[in-house]
């Protein structure tokens, strides 16, 4: 019995080497990719370093991210957060530029760069954004309700005397 398994073994795995050298790989390999790409698993790693506020490690693979895949807007916008939380708004601002040069319609982009705005004290600036989330989803999308409730948290907000 054992050599009747190994005998069918062998014509299987003929016959497999046969189909992959007459059709290609292409044809005799039919499964999903388990492995997913580096650029998925680098972006997995950073929304988790963001999710632990772990602003330094988020930016840092980020960078290296938009390095390898740089016409990512995601990654993008993402590093400018983690800038952005890190205190750095030259850098943070280029990078939420660089997800919106790359798509304009980007509704994270515009919200995260509308609060940038607001903490650099360039209220016309966040306006401007919060009005291109307006056109973008005519106020009806989470990115619009967040920027437009932080342009109300700074009206309320008591005025800082040093």
């Amino acid at each position: 019995m054992k050599r009747a398994v190994r005998s069918l073994q062998s014509v299987v795995a003929a016959c497999a080497f046969g189909l992959l050298t007459v059709c290609g790989p292409g044809w005799a390999v039919d499964v999903p990719n388990r492995n997913p790409p580096a650029e998925e698993r680098a972006m997995r790693e950073a929304r988790a370093a963001l999710a632990a506020s772990q602003w330094s490690l988020a930016a840092e693979l980020l960078q290296a991210h938009v390095r390898s895949d740089p016409q990512d807007a995601d990654a993008h916008n993402l590093l400018g957060y983690s800038l952005r939380k890190l205190g750095q708004h030259g850098p943070s601002q280029r990078a939420y530029e660089r997800a919106l040069s790359l798509e304009p319609t980007h509704r994270g982009a515009h919200a995260y760069m509308g609060e940038l705005m607001l903490t650099i004290g360039r209220r016309d600036r966040a306006l401007f954004h919060l009005g291109e989330l307006e056109r973008l989803c005519e106020g009806q999308c989470e990115e619009y309700q967040q920027l437009r409730q932080a342009l109300e948290r700074q009206d309320t907000a008591p005025s800082r005397r040093w």
